[in-house]
């Protein structure tokens, strides 16, 4: 049995690396299969010979996704921008909200897990996705995840600070890697589930735990700490907002019946 691989040492994950992933099997593959296969074709006297069934197949991965400090290594990057192919097959460099909420869900992303689907509910005024829209647009703000914001329906009345966000392929990879990182346990189930609904290196076979980290960086919940700070400073800014539009509005409605009072008291 193989001594699990240190960590990697700690510091930034490069940029713009580009990874290669081995092709084939690890080495002495074919000569555990050949001993696997020879170690099954007998059996103890007076018992039926054991079926000459495949070995199950080893995994290919042995880097680990993230370094001490909870940053995402190359090969991470690597199998974020696989991914990335599949959800942008045109190269428009963004995708829209309804895109990246498929993809959590194929990750067994619950829907309370997903901003997007969690508030896809629309009103008498606001479409679902108009809604849902402005609620991730807020998230991805709190957590400085790199998108772009456009308007979804020119026609429609629009949210105040709302808009749709459009994440960005370095957004993408950012997000996926606070979510893998923080709740490793949670996620390395649907990660395999991505890997096999997309067909993303296959051959590889499905991602072992201790590719992932043992616990929560540090550095890692300060970022969730501030994220989730902002956005409680967002949400009461916004509640702040709405009240005082509220008063306004009411005042001009006020302003109006007086108008309307005045006009009545002088001419009838």
């Amino acid at each position: 049995m193989q001594s699990r691989p240190p960590l990697p040492p700690r510091g930034q994950p490069p940029q713009e690396e580009e990874y290669a992933p081995p092709s084939g099997p690890p080495p002495g593959f074919h000569q555990r299969q050949q001993q696997y296969t020879s170690s099954t074709t007998s059996a103890p006297p007076g018992f039926p010979p054991v079926p000459n069934e495949p070995p199950p197949a080893p995994s290919a991965w042995n880097e680990h996704f993230f370094y001490s400090n909870g940053r995402p290594t190359p090969v991470f990057e690597a199998l974020m921008k696989e991914f990335w192919k599949r959800l942008d097959p045109r190269g428009t460099g963004y995708i829209a909200p309804e895109v990246f909420s498929k993809f959590m869900e194929i990750n067994h992303f619950a829907p309370d897990d997903d901003v997007w689907r969690r508030n896809h509910h629309g009103n008498l005024i606001f479409s679902a996705d108009d809604v849902a829209d402005y609620e991730l647009k807020a998230a991805w703000e709190a957590w400085y995840f790199d998108h772009k914001v456009v308007v979804r329906n020119p026609r429609a009345k629009q949210l105040p600070y709302g808009g749709m966000p459009m994440l960005s392929q370095n957004g993408f990879i950012d997000v996926m890697a606070v979510e893998i990182a923080a709740e490793p346990d949670e996620r390395l189930g649907g990660l395999n589930n991505a890997l096999r609904h997309y067909g993303v290196w296959t051959e590889r076979g499905p991602v072992p735990r201790h590719v992932l980290p043992s616990v929560r960086a540090p550095e890692l919940q300060r970022r969730v700490d501030a994220a989730v700070a902002r956005s409680q400073q967002t949400a009461k800014e916004r509640l702040d907002a709405a009240e005082v539009q509220a008063r306004i509005e009411a005042r001009g409605r006020q302003a109006a019946l007086d108008i309307v009072s005045d006009y009545r008291y002088r001419y009838y």
